[in-house]
């Protein structure tokens, strides 16, 4: 043996070895190691999600709630990534590996619609998402649901009130897929119930606002407890333009309702009754809350707090509390509401049970304008109540059985109901949170913040880091090579 290696090495010594084949023969070793090693490397990525996200938006990382609420998943669930022609969305695959690596029931599966065409009629979108090229189809086998987001569901949009214009401005790749696969792998959805029968509005004049909760993961039916209608699967009741009283067994219903844990969702117009409904009114008391009659005008010395010369389209301000600071903290404050009607500020001390805080609230020199005093006009008029006015309350009390039921009542429903609102403002993000807080299942509106889209040294009116970038980089390259081969030139 030992002469074996002797020889070998001496064969190795020889010029043509030392200048030919022995250099040829070890760099297709480097070669091939630096190749096993990346295949490895890959392969640990893949398994592990070991991968460090140093991107300035940090838009492939998952935060604390979405590992939760993975841990949490105990069905398949399948993500279908599909690409047309071999071009799949490279930022979106990598932020759908990292779901894969955190939770063993997830799946990531790449799938050509040319080479499968047949997928694109086993899922079937909606009016506003198609399945193609650069969507996600999240699908449980188990739950036999499915959800598919496009592109467009991936980013948000803000609006700017004063220039009237939307931009891109976030990357919401966690926020949705997380939701998404929530929605397809809980074995019960939570239901909101709307109470009918008491001239209330109807489902119709609400689908703005039932598909946007069917959307985030909540089913809506309606609930007409005269007809005989149980309230036992509902999570959240809303009330929404009620005009006749409450019978007694109705209230009694509702008030077993709350005392189970159950969330009333109260809203009301400033042309809705305040006479002859008081089983309704006593209700609304019984949490705090005391409509008022008439309708809020915003004082023209409040700027800001109504949109363009009209003051009776309030833009509210929005309280702080744990419920609204996400929301405030980004941004997402910007509200509507034509028309509002308003409620008594909550009492500071009272009923040790029951805890009420204001949630939106006018300027400091809003009105109230009442339309039964014969004036007929918008002006303030002698004798108006003027001040700052509460137009959505929140409310918990907790019952004798150690139960805590929550109500929310918001003065104004074409924020519920106006397509419009949606659009131009944050109504959704608000809505969002508030569901979250009245929805005990609370893990199916996740408190997950979109990652911004663009760094904001690179952004319109912020161009001088990127250029500066541009010109410097090729510069100091050049300035390089001036500084090695200006000496050699000179030899």
């Amino acid at each position: 043996m030992k002469k074996f290696f002797g020889k070998l090495f001496s064969r190795f010594r020889e010029p043509k070895w030392r200048h030919g084949k022995l250099s040829t023969l070890l760099t297709a070793c480097f070669i091939a190691l630096c190749v096993l090693l990346n295949v490895a490397v890959g392969a640990l990525e893949d398994e592990y999600g070991w991968r460090k996200d140093l991107s300035f938006n940090g838009y492939a990382t998952t935060g604390e709630e979405t590992e939760k609420m993975l841990a949490r998943v105990d069905v398949p669930v399948e993500l279908y990534l599909l690409y047309q022609n071999g071009d799949e969305d490279a930022q979106l695959l990598q932020v759908l590996k990292r779901y894969a690596a955190l939770s063993d029931q997830v799946e990531v599966i790449l799938t050509d619609i040319n080479k499968n065409p047949g997928i694109l009629t086993r899922f079937v979108g909606d009016e506003e998402t198609a399945v193609a090229a650069d969507s996600v189809v999240v699908n449980c086998p188990v739950t036999g649901r499915y959800k598919v987001l496009d592109y467009n569901d991936f980013l948000t949009i803000s609006y700017d009130v004063e220039t009237g214009t939307f931009s891109q401005d976030g990357l919401a790749y966690e926020k949705r897929l997380t939701e998404a696969i929530v929605y397809v792998s809980r074995e019960h959805l939570p239901t909101a119930g709307f109470l009918q029968g008491h001239g209330e509005l109807t489902m119709d004049a609400l689908q703005v606002l039932t598909e946007f909760m069917v959307g985030n993961n909540i089913d809506c039916r309606a609930v007409n407890l005269l007809s005989g209608d149980s309230m036992e699967d509902v999570d959240l009741l809303f009330i929404v333009g009620l005009q006749k009283d409450l019978s007694d067994v109705e209230t009694e219903q509702i008030n077993q309702f709350a005392q189970n844990g159950g969330s009333i969702f109260v809203v009301r117009d400033f042309t809705d009754p305040l006479t002859d409904i008081p089983n309704y009114l006593a209700l609304l008391r019984s949490y705090g809350v005391v409509p008022l009659e008439g309708v809020a005008v915003a004082g023209e010395e409040d700027l800001g707090s109504y949109y363009g010369d009209e003051p009776l389209y309030l833009l509210p301000y929005m309280c702080e509390m744990d419920m609204t600071l996400p929301l405030t903290l980004n941004g997402y404050d910007i509200l509507l509401m034509p028309a509002a009607s308003a409620f008594e500020t909550p009492a500071e001390e009272g009923d040790s049970t029951l805890s009420v805080g204001t949630v939106l609230k006018t300027g400091p020199n809003a009105y109230i304008r009442s339309l039964t005093d014969g004036q007929n006009t918008l002006e303030r008029q002698p004798g108006d109540r003027v001040g700052e006015l509460p137009v959505a309350l929140y409310a918990h009390r907790m019952h004798f059985n150690g139960n805590v039921s929550r109500m929310f009542a918001l003065g104004n429903s074409a924020m519920l109901t106006d397509e419009y609102i949606y659009q131009r403002t944050y109504n959704e993000e608000f809505l969002t949170v508030l569901f979250q807080e009245l929805i005990s299942q609370s893990d199916l509106t996740l408190d997950v913040m979109s990652k911004s889209a663009f760094h904001p040294a690179l952004r319109a009116g912020g161009q001088g880091m990127g250029i500066a970038l541009l010109i410097g980089l090729p510069l100091l390259v050049i300035i390089a090579a001036l500084w090695v081969l200006l000496p050699r030139y000179n030899r």
